[in-house]
């Protein structure tokens, strides 16, 4: 039997509170001695300069997640794509790596293409060395011989040139740690790359922390830094205007054998950020752990790479990616165990939540501040500036405003907010379009492109005036979940729809008119708690999440309004669950602004839109797939593209509603929302009508992409129906 000292394997694992440890202790780099740092650094750049003698070869396990997430102005992660990819990786000395693919599976919101298409390599098989490979390398340079002059490296903070590229500070002892054999003083020094290096490369910055005894590499932290002749030339990551992106790394080793240090954790992010969508931010994250080391094990069963090829990537055959079973982790859960907020303090300056100097800037939060089309204001831009602070007191001050060109109307607003920790404090002022939609799904943000391309425009809407005054605190310890509390004056206005059309209409088809309101004025109070937002039919995070929110306004108009929410999200082997329910109640003598509508897009959607309405409501949605044993694999195309494996399966689904209408107070708001005239009394009757209990549709689909793409039949359940065509691309709700 093999005996592995795995002696410091906490460091695989960034939320251990040894490694939480070495994070706070990243924040302070203390003033040391010159000299002994000095002395530090050549001793560890002389140790890591060569392989140690007594490690030829080893062999290991590699299970990767790479993940597409985006970021909300909440600072909340929401995931789009997720590949589990699982490899077996054989290094030999000094830089021969054969990586093949044995295991494979993948959730997303949509057909796509996996990741691997454009990335060949996504680990780094040791630190020693001059020069590293640091992050992710391009999918053209595996499997090729190597050419030195289009070869991409960063400079090791210990390369011997390092002192025309780095300064240093620190060194001193950040933390100890023990293993069964030895202590360990774990030094930690901040590498800052020069204000003019010479020529071109990429530069590391942030956090190395060494063995103090052995003198070499546990754990690198940092973003890379570009630099061409002799210049920094992407601060932050791209040349596009309007864009800015950058790219962070974490390098963590373990103590194998008692002998050396070997990958045992190891994370890439390339974040970007496009100035139009505000603090709207795109994440691709690729993390990796290493586990099953045998050391000086040079033995491989798979292809053998061509002389002169260092990284060999091959792939093994459909059926045994198909029959790979051995998953150290859920699908997911390596994704979420980290967050982007543990690299905020590597970030380019203008993405940091605090600034050394104030600043003017261009900075929507949404992109319906500067653009969005609908059927009452027609086409609406507009302009969005933020200015920070820049000092202690962490105040940003926010204010947008733009034209609705059909409806001839100005709305924005004008906001000033006080960061402290996790929480803000604002006051804020504005004048905006509100949507009366009910139990919506993340980002609903209105119908610009369906309206705009589609004439399809399925809210409703009213103009409000509102003052207040707010407190948001994120909670957790990567603050998923969210309390908040908002009080101040309101006004609310009719609307009506001024245009008929989009740029393309269906033959008698069009914009529907606007419902009613009950016009007035009130002083409003709302409390929110989100706990784990990101769970939801719309994207594929694991886990369970839920909402409770109250809101009151007492005035000309008044109304109580308490929601409660809960969502599930589950893969169990080849089984998928999918489930959401929203329930809510209306207190008092309600408004018909605030009346809980359901049909079609707002839930059961075998029925017309808004057929449904009361002062209460429950609506449930759940769907259960299986992905049949087989098309699981990636499908590698012409071109080096890769799409994830088609896997197909079979689901089924039920959504289920409710609501009442309470008494006389309830009615008429019933009848306030709009009338039509009855064909048979010629009376007028309400557009929606409560649902005199529940009314449920069935679907029964055949499913792609581990159910991102789905097409079947659905019928209601309730009453007798005729069986329709469904198709969709992710949950939908």
């Amino acid at each position: 039997m093999r005996k592995i000292g795995l002696s410091v394997l906490v460091f695989a694992f960034p939320a251990t509170a040894t490694t939480r440890m070495l994070a706070q202790a990243a924040l302070v780099v203390p003033a040391h001695d010159s000299v002994a740092l000095a002395a530090l650094i050549n001793d560890a750049a002389r140790v890591n300069a060569q392989i140690p003698g007594r490690l030829r070869a080893y062999r290991a396990r590699i299970e990767t997640e790479m993940s597409i997430v985006v970021l909300d102005s909440g600072g909340r992660e929401r995931s789009t794509q997720i590949e589990q990819i699982a490899s077996d990786v054989r290094w030999r000395a000094p830089d021969r790596y054969d990586q093949r693919v044995v295991g494979y599976r993948s959730q997303s919101i949509g057909p796509t293409f996996s990741l691997m298409s454009f990335f060949g390599g996504w680990t780094v098989p040791t630190l020693y060395g001059n020069r590293l490979q640091l992050g992710v390398t391009s999918s053209s340079d595996p499997n090729t011989v190597v050419n030195a002059s289009r070869q991409s490296l960063a400079v090791h903070p210990l390369a011997l040139n390092r002192d025309q590229y780095y300064v240093f500070a620190g060194g001193d002892t950040a933390v100890t740690l023990y293993s069964s054999a030895r202590r360990i003083p774990i030094a930690h020094i901040r590498v800052t790359p020069r204000a003019n290096p010479p020529g071109d490369a990429i530069l590391f910055m942030g956090d190395m922390y060494l063995d103090a005894d052995w003198k070499q590499i546990v754990r690198m932290r940092g973003r890379l830094v570009e630099v061409r002749n002799g210049k920094v030339t992407i601060n932050a990551g791209s040349r596009i205007p309007g864009v800015s992106g950058a790219s962070f790394v974490e390098l963590v080793n373990q103590e194998v054998n008692g002998e050396y240090w070997l990958p045992a954790f190891q994370r890439t992010e390339i974040q970007a950020r496009i100035a139009l969508f505000g603090d709207f931010r795109t994440l691709l994250r690729i993390v990796s752990r290493f586990d099953d080391y045998r050391a000086n094990d040079s033995s491989w069963t798979g292809p053998e790479a061509p002389a002169g090829v260092r990284h060999n990537l091959t792939f093994a055959s459909n059926s045994v990616q198909q029959r790979f079973r051995d998953w150290r982790t859920p699908i997911g859960a390596a994704s979420s165990d980290v967050y982007y907020g543990e690299l905020n303090d590597l970030a380019p300056a203008e993405w940091r939540t605090t600034v050394d100097a104030g600043r003017t800037r261009f900075w929507p939060r949404t992109l319906g501040e500067v653009f969005r089309f609908n059927r009452v204001e027609g086409l609406f831009t507009g302009v969005a500036v933020e200015h920070e602070s820049g000092d202690s007191t962490q105040i940003t001050t926010h204010g947008s405003l733009g034209w609705a060109w059909s409806e001839q109307t100005a709305r924005g607003q004008f906001g000033i907010e006080r960061r402290s920790g996790t929480t803000i404090t604002g006051l804020r002022l504005e004048r905006t379009l509100a949507n009366t939609n009910d139990f919506q799904v993340p980002f609903s943000w209105g119908a610009t492109l369906s309206a705009l391309l589609g004439s399809t425009d399925n809210f409703d809407y009213l103009d409000r005036w509102a003052a207040s005054t707010s407190i948001r605190k994120s909670l957790g310890l990567r603050q998923r979940s969210l309390f908040s509390i908002q009080i101040g004056p309101g006004r609310d206005r009719a609307v009506q729809q001024n245009i008929s059309r989009g740029l393309y209409v269906a033959r008698g088809e069009g914009f529907r008119p606007n419902r009613g309101i009950r016009e007035g004025n009130y002083f409003r109070s709302v409390a929110s708690l989100d706990v784990n937002p990101e769970v939801s039919g719309m994207f594929v995070d694991r886990g369970i999440g839920g909402r409770l929110y109250y809101e009151r306004a007492d005035g000309t108009v008044y109304w109580q309004r308490l929601e409660l929410r809960l969502a599930a999200r589950r893969e169990v082997g080849p089984f998928q669950l999918y489930a959401r329910g929203d329930a809510g109640t209306l207190l008092g003598k309600p408004a018909p602004q605030v009346m809980f509508e359901l049909g079609g897009d707002e839930g059961l959607t075998a029925y017309s839109y808004k057929e449904f309405a009361g002062d209460n409501a429950a609506l449930g949605r759940a769907v259960l797939g299986y992905t049949l044993p087989f098309l699981r694999a990636p499908i590698q195309l012409p071109s080096r593209l890769i799409v994830p494996g088609l896997a197909p399966g079979v689901a089924a689904g039920i959504h289920a509603g409710w609501t009442e209408i309470s008494g006389p107070p309830a009615q008429r708001a019933l009848l306030e929302l709009g009338t039509t005239i009855d064909p048979v009394t010629s009376l007028p009757v309400p557009l929606s009508r409560p649902t005199d209990g529940v009314r449920a549709s069935a679907e029964f689909l055949f499913t792609l992409f581990n159910g991102a793409a789905a097409a079947g039949v659905t019928r209601v359940i309730d009453t007798h129906g005729p069986w329709k065509f469904t198709a969709r691309i992710g949950q939908g709700f």
